[in-house]
């Protein structure tokens, strides 16, 4: 066969097939030279895309950095974050955030879990705790580069792994892999560069621990702030564990699980007292409600200081709880204050000696005769504990009538404020609850009446005492306290006492106290009905506006 033959039947050569960025009309019409420039800016736009898609699927499968941290299991994890900064998983406290950084990297420490024994060790011995103050800091610290390590690797791998399946070309691969390396130097170098030691002194707290004070002294010496820092995170591991080893000891109540409080058979209630307008204080009401299923809130007053109109702003976030909420007046409270109180969604305001059933219990209250914001946290004596006797008489007659008419379904707790002229109350009611004190107070008395002052959940909030306790840098703890009752006989199982304050970083307790049959002798009753007599008038006292049918001043809970 001749060549020219040859030649004639061979196929012709097919123009390969330009890249999609130059098949349209616009890029054809470009210079060449701009074409080709053009071409390589958007080759590299789509390499560092997919190695941005590739590098976020690496750094979701990113495991952390598993390590002891005294008694606290925890896993550190480096991940990219638009919120850069370090964050503490603390549960069922909460989280403590430090803003250490500006670039956008975020590290996490989550608590996996909890030597009870060696927390236990930890807080009975000053020497487990310094040892843990010298070694907490360098072991979180080698934690942090070992999960960056992790993460990094996973990360590159990542995109090397998306440009292999995108490009199926060994140099779009490690172009991939190359421009994901070079964004974790820069975000590293970035890292280095901003990182502010001292805002390890500055945490942002949320759940319960922000509601604890966190008090650091200024100082200019960089080994004096380091050392500071390995106090605090000593602190935090010391407060933790505690939390820890208190709340898996903790009984179980009802139907519920070892550690988790109560279960569907036991009826929940908070009780508070004595906010004087702190809003840490309904802060640490919102938890509780919250974190423990409370189906009902009890306030014993002083939820104000002057009981002005100004201050009834404050009162808003009742409505916000969607729970019940029992109030009865504090010496504090005007009656300007009680009816922006029955005014808020699910209030139930109690006065003269009124009932209201409210998740399953039956609740009267009397709110304080007097009005007196200029004196706080003293027990009536003499004269005034007489009038407080008298206004307790009228309650116990409302328990009383309420008793003669409905045998089956007494009274199950009595509400008022101070806890002063208590006798009438005495073997007519299971339980008392009070406030007024600020300390907290438990007590039985041989009528079986056990009454129970709460402490002040606003931490003496805006009064002239608490603002002189926080100048001295002795601030009064935030408490609170929940209560557990049998749905089938309203008795009261066990109580909680929370309390969230104290001086270093943060400082949350919890203490459960479970009654047994004993504890809970049948009630004594008086023989002689209780006199009603008349309480002599007192400057500003501030008139009830509850209403007397006895049901008590209600609104619909929120849905």
């Amino acid at each position: 066969m001749a060549p020219d033959e040859t030649a004639r039947d061979a196929p012709a050569a097919v123009p390969a097939r330009p890249p999609w960025w130059r098949r349209g009309a616009l890029v054809r019409r470009l210079p060449p030279r701009l074409a080709r420039a053009l071409g390589r800016v958007v080759g590299w736009v789509g390499v560092l895309v997919v190695a941005a898609v590739g590098a976020g699927v690496g750094f979701s499968l990113a495991p952390g950095h598993e390590t002891w941290v005294g008694p606290l299991q925890t896993e550190v994890r480096v991940h990219p974050s638009l919120e850069p900064g370090v964050a503490v998983d603390l549960p069922p406290v909460g989280q403590i955030t430090f803003d250490t950084h500006r670039a956008p990297v975020e590290v996490t420490a989550g608590i996996e879990a909890v030597d009870l024994d060696a927390a236990s060790r930890l807080v009975r011995s000053p020497q487990q705790l310094l040892a843990l103050e010298l070694t907490a800091a360098d072991t979180v610290r080698a934690a942090t580069v070992r999960a960056a390590a992790y993460s990094a690797a996973c990360g590159v791998g990542g995109a090397v792994l998306a440009g292999t399946v995108v490009y199926r070309a060994r140099h779009r691969a490690l172009q991939t892999g190359a421009a994901c390396l070079a964004a974790l130097l820069g975000t590293g170098a970035a890292t280095a560069a901003t990182f502010d030691v001292t805002a390890l002194q500055q945490p942002r707290f949320t759940g319960l621990l922000s509601r604890a004070p966190y008090l650091v002294t200024s100082t200019q010496d960089a080994m004096e702030r380091l050392e500071s820092y390995r106090s605090g995170l000593s602190d935090v591991v010391r407060s933790v564990s505690t939390l820890y080893a208190v709340s898996a000891s903790l009984p179980v109540l009802g139907d519920g699980q070892p550690g988790a409080g109560a279960g569907e058979d036991v009826t929940t209630v908070l009780h508070i007292s004595d906010l004087h307008l702190n809003p840490l204080g309904f802060d640490l009401v919102e938890d509780l409600v919250e974190q423990f299923g409370v189906q009902a809130v009890v306030d014993t007053g002083d939820i104000t200081t002057l009981g002005s109109a100004v201050e009834s702003s404050f009162l808003n976030r009742i409505g916000g709880l969607d729970v019940p909420y029992v109030f009865v007046r504090g010496n504090h409270d005007s009656a300007q204050t009680q009816e922006a109180v029955a005014a808020q969604e699910g209030a139930v305001v109690l006065d003269e000696g009124e009932t209201a059933e409210v998740a399953g219990l039956r609740f009267a209250g009397k709110g304080d005769p007097v009005f007196t914001p200029e004196g706080e946290g003293s027990t009536a004596e003499g004269s005034a504990e007489d009038v407080q006797r008298r206004s307790n008489e009228v309650l116990a007659a409302g328990v009383e009538r309420w008793g003669s008419a409905h045998p089956e379904d007494p009274v199950d707790v009595a509400l008022i404020h101070d806890p002063s002229g208590l006798e009438p109350l005495m073997g007519r009611v299971p339980l008392v609850l009070a406030g007024h004190l600020h300390k907290r107070s438990v007590t039985l008395d041989d009528s079986g009446t056990r009454v129970m002052v709460e402490g002040t959940t606003g931490g003496a909030g805006i009064t002239s005492a608490g603002l002189d306790r926080l100048a001295d840098g002795t601030p009064l703890p935030l408490s609170a306290t929940l209560l557990y009752f049998g749905e089938e006989d309203d008795e009261l199982l066990a109580y909680d006492e929370v309390t969230v304050g104290g001086l270093g970083l943060a400082e949350v307790s919890l203490q459960r106290t479970v009654l047994s049959d004993t504890d809970r002798p049948a009630l004594v009753e008086p023989t002689s009905t209780p006199t009603v007599t008349a309480t002599p008038s007192v400057p500003a006292t501030p008139t009830g506006t509850a209403t007397p049918t006895g049901t008590g001043v209600t609104r619909p809970a929120a849905p």
